[in-house]
């Protein structure tokens, strides 16, 4: 089973390779929305100028980053914040820190409800970015709600979708273990399921020659 520590770390090291990619996404207008010809892309009520999506995933994460260390130091009691305060900067570098070193050390020791406050933001983070259109990472689900998690019984079930919109071969459950860690760690006991998907998508098409 996958320690909570671990998918912590794992969300940290994900959120640290984009905000990179996000501050150079930043400036730059996003050239998919509309635009008259000869002018720039650039909604009439944007909040910021370049790419206000980006802007805000960028910032989000600096600032969630930096409220989880302090959530996280208050709960366990600052015994170390002499340590985190070498962090606090605003810099790309600080927050990079933060994210691969300070986070990840103290969820190791959280209790169950700090941990789940700490995941939740993290994925939150990571949803928002995705979505950003000049990174576009963000994955498309459908709820399997006729089947229980093998793992934990629940009906949380997953499946991920291709770009047509069918089942592309991979579930995973999005609900919660007992000690309040994300069961997605059972999601390679899960594929067999899928071709039973494809079969039940096939047969709910409507047969318009008969």
């Amino acid at each position: 089973m996958t320690d909570p520590a671990d998918l912590v770390q794992e969300a940290c090291a994900q959120l640290a390779k984009l905000v990179p990619r996000l501050r150079q996404e930043t400036p730059v207008p996003d050239e998919t929305a509309f635009a008259a010809p000869g002018m720039t892309a650039r909604p009439a009520a944007a909040p910021v100028p370049g790419n206000p999506p980006a802007f805000f995933a960028y910032t989000s994460i600096g600032s969630s980053a930096r409220w989880l260390a302090d959530l996280m130091l208050y709960a366990a009691g600052a015994g170390k914040r002499d340590e985190w305060q070498e962090g606090q900067g605003g810099s790309d570098a600080n927050t990079v820190r933060v994210l691969t070193k300070v986070i990840p050390k103290l969820a190791a020791g959280a209790d169950d409800d700090t941990y789940r406050m700490v995941i939740t933001e993290l994925e939150q983070r990571l949803e928002e970015a995705r979505k950003v259109r000049a990174i576009d990472e963000a994955e498309q689900w459908r709820p399997v709600r006729s089947r229980p998690c093998p793992s934990c019984g629940c009906y949380f079930l997953r499946v991920l979708l291709d770009a047509r919109g069918r089942p592309a071969g991979r579930i995973e459950c999005f609900g919660h273990r007992e000690s309040g860690a994300p069961c997605r760690a059972a999601r390679p006991g899960l594929a067999g399921i899928v071709p039973d998907l494809a079969r039940a998508d096939a047969e709910a098409v409507p047969d318009l020659d008969g």
